[in-house]
Protein backbone atom coordinates (compact mmCIF):
# COMPACT_ATOMS: atom_id res chain seq x y z
CA UNK A 1 0.00 0.00 0.00
CA UNK A 2 1.44 3.37 -1.00
CA UNK A 3 1.44 6.50 1.17
CA UNK A 4 -1.52 8.04 -0.65
CA UNK A 5 -3.64 4.94 -0.07
CA UNK A 6 -2.78 5.06 3.64
CA UNK A 7 -4.42 8.49 3.82
CA UNK A 8 -7.40 7.73 1.56
CA UNK A 9 -10.78 6.34 2.61
CA UNK A 10 -13.70 5.54 0.35
CA UNK A 11 -17.41 5.07 0.95
CA UNK A 12 -20.02 2.59 -0.15
CA UNK A 13 -23.61 2.32 0.94
CA UNK A 14 -27.21 1.71 0.06
CA UNK A 15 -29.74 3.78 -1.83
CA UNK A 16 -32.77 5.11 0.08
CA UNK A 17 -35.03 2.25 -1.03
CA UNK A 18 -32.94 -0.18 1.10
CA UNK A 19 -33.73 1.74 4.29
CA UNK A 20 -37.05 1.47 6.12
CA UNK A 21 -37.34 5.28 6.15
CA UNK A 22 -36.72 5.61 2.40
CA UNK A 23 -36.19 9.26 1.51
CA UNK A 24 -37.35 10.68 4.87
CA UNK A 25 -34.10 12.04 6.31
CA UNK A 26 -36.00 13.52 9.28
CA UNK A 27 -36.75 10.00 10.50
CA UNK A 28 -34.86 9.41 13.75
CA UNK A 29 -33.28 6.24 12.35
CA UNK A 30 -31.82 8.22 9.45
CA UNK A 31 -30.61 10.92 11.84
CA UNK A 32 -28.92 8.21 13.92
CA UNK A 33 -27.25 6.78 10.81
CA UNK A 34 -25.99 10.22 9.79
CA UNK A 35 -24.57 10.67 13.28
CA UNK A 36 -22.78 7.31 13.01
CA UNK A 37 -21.31 8.30 9.65
CA UNK A 38 -20.07 11.57 11.12
CA UNK A 39 -18.46 9.69 14.01
CA UNK A 40 -16.68 7.30 11.62
CA UNK A 41 -15.43 10.11 9.38
CA UNK A 42 -14.18 11.91 12.47
CA UNK A 43 -12.42 8.75 13.69
CA UNK A 44 -10.82 8.28 10.25
CA UNK A 45 -9.63 11.91 10.22
CA UNK A 46 -8.20 11.47 13.73
CA UNK A 47 -6.23 8.48 12.38
CA UNK A 48 -4.74 10.56 9.55
CA UNK A 49 -7.12 9.90 6.68
CA UNK A 50 -7.37 13.18 4.79
CA UNK A 51 -8.64 12.17 1.35
CA UNK A 52 -12.15 10.71 0.94
CA UNK A 53 -13.64 9.21 -2.21
CA UNK A 54 -17.37 8.86 -2.78
CA UNK A 55 -19.34 7.67 -5.77
CA UNK A 56 -21.96 10.41 -5.51
CA UNK A 57 -24.90 8.01 -5.75
CA UNK A 58 -28.21 8.92 -4.18
CA UNK A 59 -28.46 7.93 -0.51
CA UNK A 60 -25.43 6.90 1.54
CA UNK A 61 -22.83 8.17 -0.97
CA UNK A 62 -24.21 11.70 -0.98
CA UNK A 63 -24.70 11.68 2.81
CA UNK A 64 -21.08 10.61 3.34
CA UNK A 65 -19.76 13.20 0.91
CA UNK A 66 -21.79 15.99 2.50
CA UNK A 67 -20.53 15.00 5.94
CA UNK A 68 -16.90 15.15 4.78
CA UNK A 69 -17.50 18.60 3.32
CA UNK A 70 -19.17 19.79 6.53
CA UNK A 71 -16.28 18.44 8.63
CA UNK A 72 -13.62 20.35 6.69
CA UNK A 73 -14.08 23.21 9.14
CA UNK A 74 -13.23 20.88 12.05
CA UNK A 75 -10.41 18.94 10.40
CA UNK A 76 -8.32 21.17 8.18
CA UNK A 77 -6.87 19.44 5.17
CA UNK A 78 -9.75 17.08 4.41
CA UNK A 79 -10.43 16.57 0.71
CA UNK A 80 -13.43 15.06 -1.03
CA UNK A 81 -13.25 13.56 -4.49
CA UNK A 82 -16.38 12.37 -6.26
CA UNK A 83 -15.83 9.38 -8.53
CA UNK A 84 -18.72 9.40 -11.00
CA UNK A 85 -19.37 6.08 -12.77
CA UNK A 86 -20.90 7.66 -15.89
CA UNK A 87 -22.17 10.94 -17.22
CA UNK A 88 -25.83 11.45 -16.41
CA UNK A 89 -25.72 9.26 -13.30
CA UNK A 90 -28.50 11.41 -11.83
CA UNK A 91 -30.80 11.36 -14.87
CA UNK A 92 -33.67 9.41 -13.25
CA UNK A 93 -33.41 10.86 -9.77
CA UNK A 94 -35.98 13.10 -8.07
CA UNK A 95 -35.23 16.83 -8.60
CA UNK A 96 -34.17 17.40 -4.97
CA UNK A 97 -31.65 14.54 -5.16
CA UNK A 98 -30.25 15.87 -8.43
CA UNK A 99 -29.78 19.29 -6.88
CA UNK A 100 -27.91 17.82 -3.89
CA UNK A 101 -25.73 15.75 -6.21
CA UNK A 102 -24.80 18.77 -8.30
CA UNK A 103 -24.10 20.78 -5.14
CA UNK A 104 -21.84 17.95 -3.94
CA UNK A 105 -19.94 18.01 -7.24
CA UNK A 106 -19.58 21.79 -7.07
CA UNK A 107 -18.25 21.75 -3.48
CA UNK A 108 -15.92 18.74 -3.89
CA UNK A 109 -12.18 19.23 -4.17
CA UNK A 110 -11.98 17.11 -7.28
CA UNK A 111 -13.46 14.24 -9.10
CA UNK A 112 -13.54 12.15 -12.19
CA UNK A 113 -16.07 10.66 -14.59
CA UNK A 114 -15.10 7.11 -15.49
CA UNK A 115 -17.40 6.59 -18.50
CA UNK A 116 -19.22 8.86 -20.92
CA UNK A 117 -22.14 6.41 -21.10
CA UNK A 118 -23.88 4.03 -18.75
CA UNK A 119 -22.79 0.40 -19.01
CA UNK A 120 -23.83 -2.64 -16.99
CA UNK A 121 -20.45 -2.61 -15.27
CA UNK A 122 -19.83 1.12 -14.71
CA UNK A 123 -20.96 1.10 -11.07
CA UNK A 124 -18.66 -1.81 -10.23
CA UNK A 125 -15.83 -0.15 -12.13
CA UNK A 126 -16.36 2.96 -9.98
CA UNK A 127 -16.27 0.84 -6.82
CA UNK A 128 -13.11 -0.95 -7.98
CA UNK A 129 -11.50 2.42 -8.78
CA UNK A 130 -12.20 3.74 -5.27
CA UNK A 131 -11.19 0.58 -3.37
CA UNK A 132 -7.93 0.23 -5.30
CA UNK A 133 -6.91 3.73 -4.22
CA UNK A 134 -7.92 3.45 -0.56
CA UNK A 135 -6.63 2.12 2.72
CA UNK A 136 -10.08 2.21 4.36
CA UNK A 137 -13.61 1.44 3.19
CA UNK A 138 -16.42 2.95 5.27
CA UNK A 139 -19.53 0.99 4.29
CA UNK A 140 -23.14 1.64 5.23
CA UNK A 141 -24.25 -1.98 5.03
CA UNK A 142 -27.44 -3.70 6.18
CA UNK A 143 -25.88 -7.17 6.25
CA UNK A 144 -27.73 -8.52 3.20
CA UNK A 145 -25.14 -10.27 1.04
CA UNK A 146 -26.20 -8.95 -2.34
CA UNK A 147 -25.85 -5.71 -4.27
CA UNK A 148 -23.13 -3.19 -4.93
CA UNK A 149 -22.16 -2.50 -1.33
CA UNK A 150 -21.70 -6.21 -0.64
CA UNK A 151 -19.59 -6.56 -3.80
CA UNK A 152 -17.49 -3.56 -2.73
CA UNK A 153 -16.88 -5.07 0.70
CA UNK A 154 -15.73 -8.29 -0.98
CA UNK A 155 -13.35 -6.27 -3.18
CA UNK A 156 -11.89 -4.59 -0.09
CA UNK A 157 -11.43 -7.96 1.64
CA UNK A 158 -9.59 -9.33 -1.41
CA UNK A 159 -7.36 -6.23 -1.58
CA UNK A 160 -6.58 -6.19 2.14
CA UNK A 161 -8.29 -2.82 2.61
CA UNK A 162 -9.48 -2.09 6.15
CA UNK A 163 -13.28 -2.12 6.42
CA UNK A 164 -15.45 -0.15 8.81
CA UNK A 165 -19.09 -1.23 8.57
CA UNK A 166 -21.89 1.03 9.76
CA UNK A 167 -25.07 -0.96 10.30
CA UNK A 168 -28.28 1.06 9.93
CA UNK A 169 -30.91 0.54 12.62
Amino acid sequence: MNERQKKTACFSGHRPRRFEWGYDERDERCELLLSKIKDRVSAAAERGFTRFLCGGAIGADIWCGEIVLDMKSVYGGLELEVVVPCEGQDAGWPPEARERYRELLARADGGSVLSRVYTRSCMMERNRHMVSRSGLLIAVFDGVQRGGTWQTIKMAVRDGVEIDIIQPE
